[in-house]
């Protein structure tokens, strides 16, 4: 990799432009915007003024702003995490019975959910659309994010919502249920229910940030087992699992959904933000099985795959700018590595770099290296646990 970060058009020196460096992404795509015009980038920053735009906190939306449409389905299907039956690191093989179970996921449609919308992993594209992870909502400082909701979660049949960080939303848009308020709109959209929540994007919103599931927990089905367990009450989880209930066996999960896959990336920026070659999007993410029948072990996922080659495979050519979005979600803390690359973080150069639940990271860099490498977390019960894969880089 090149010795030297990407740069931005503009520096100004200082706690922004280290700021910007980890936080920033590629310029926008909408699915569908309204007709009016956006106020341009450079009056939104306020960067012709002198001023801050990342202390700007009161911001607003006005008339006028440019509206980035959505129109998101929370589906439940059959998931193997493990589709080729084997760990590319360690040789160990897996039936599709052991790594199958029912997920969710969220996936973007066209307009009024007619049809899902197509892959699209270029750099401004809203990603595989596959469900785990959901699509990468793009928008720029001064937009209006309108994501249309609807819950078709077929197998379960719970409520659902979407919760975004990042963004400013009134109440009305959290998407955050509490047991005080069960009736609050947009916090338990049922099945087959709808909902439009309205987000903005304000200069603090460059980065990247998760949106996810934070709908009521649920107690996972489980079928008879024959020692204690049934389809209401799952049997204890076993030391070391990754279980997530207030009462161990018996309460219910919190973030359910989005332990099964409901969750994705919203990608914020600005016009200081540089444009790149390659954006991958990575989630880290933990599942337990006694809250995934019928799985028989805990997995730890990359974008819902595990091990090498089922986790997904990054791939970028030597002079291509580069940026990794890598977001993490769970219980665990995680270690993001790529092997044969460092980047500028916080403290400096560095090519391993920490992630608390719910938190993200943005990596940028001019590619120099080619070859065949992994990247995952360097956490080695987590690595055994399938979180790692490929990125290969050609000339």
């Amino acid at each position: 990799m090149s010795p030297e970060p990407v740069r931005e058009p503009r520096r100004d020196g200082g706690r922004r432009n280290l700021l910007r460096a980890l936080t920033g992404g590629g310029a926008a795509a909408a699915l569908a915007m309204a007709a009016a015009p956006a106020t341009p980038a450079e009056a939104v920053t306020g960067s012709g003024t002198g001023a801050d735009p990342f202390a700007t906190e009161a911001f607003r939306a006005t008339a006028g702003r440019r509206v980035r449409e959505y129109w998101v389905q929370a589906d439940s299907f059959a998931h193997n995490a493990v589709p080729n039956g084997r760990d590319g690191m360690t040789g160990m093989a897996f039936t599709a019975d052991q790594t199958t179970y029912q997920a969710i996921g969220y996936r973007a449609y066209t307009p009024n959910w007619e049809q899902p919308l197509p892959a699209d992993l270029g750099p401004h594209g809203i990603g595989a659309n596959s469900g785990i992870p959901g699509p990468v909502l793009r928008a720029e400082v001064g937009d209006v994010i309108k994501v249309h909701f609807r819950n078709n979660d077929a197998h379960y049949k719970w409520p659902h919502t979407m919760h975004p960080h990042g963004v400013r939303y009134s109440p009305s848009s959290d998407g955050a249920w509490m047991a005080d308020t069960p009736d609050a709109e947009g916090t338990a959209v049922p099945y087959q229910g709808t909902y439009t929540y309205t987000w903005i994007c304000v200069p603090s919103s460059v980065g990247s940030w998760p949106y996810h599931d934070h709908a009521a927990p649920q107690i996972p089905p489980r079928p008879a087992t024959g020692s204690g367990g049934t389809a209401d009450q799952p049997p204890s989880p076993g030391p070391g699992s990754m279980d997530s209930r207030a009462l161990v066996g018996g309460g219910p999960v919190m973030e359910i959904g989005a332990e099964l896959g409901l969750f994705g990336m919203i990608a914020v920026t600005d016009a200081r933000t540089p444009e790149v070659d390659r954006e991958f999007v990575l989630f880290f993410h933990d599942l337990a099985a006694p809250d995934a029948s019928p799985l028989k072990q805990d997995l730890s996922l990359c974008n819902g795959g595990a091990f090498v080659d089922n986790a997904p495979t990054f791939s970028a050519r030597s002079g291509d700018r580069v940026r990794w979005r890598v977001a993490t979600l769970g219980n665990s803390f995680h270690v993001f590595h790529i092997h044969g690359h460092r980047w500028l973080g916080p403290s400096g150069w560095t090519d391993a770099q920490v992630l608390g639940p719910a938190t993200t990271l943005t990596v940028e860099y001019r590619e120099d290296n080619p070859g065949d490498w992994l990247y995952h977390c360097h956490v080695a019960a987590h690595m055994m646990h399938g979180m790692a894969g490929r990125y290969r880089v050609t000339r």
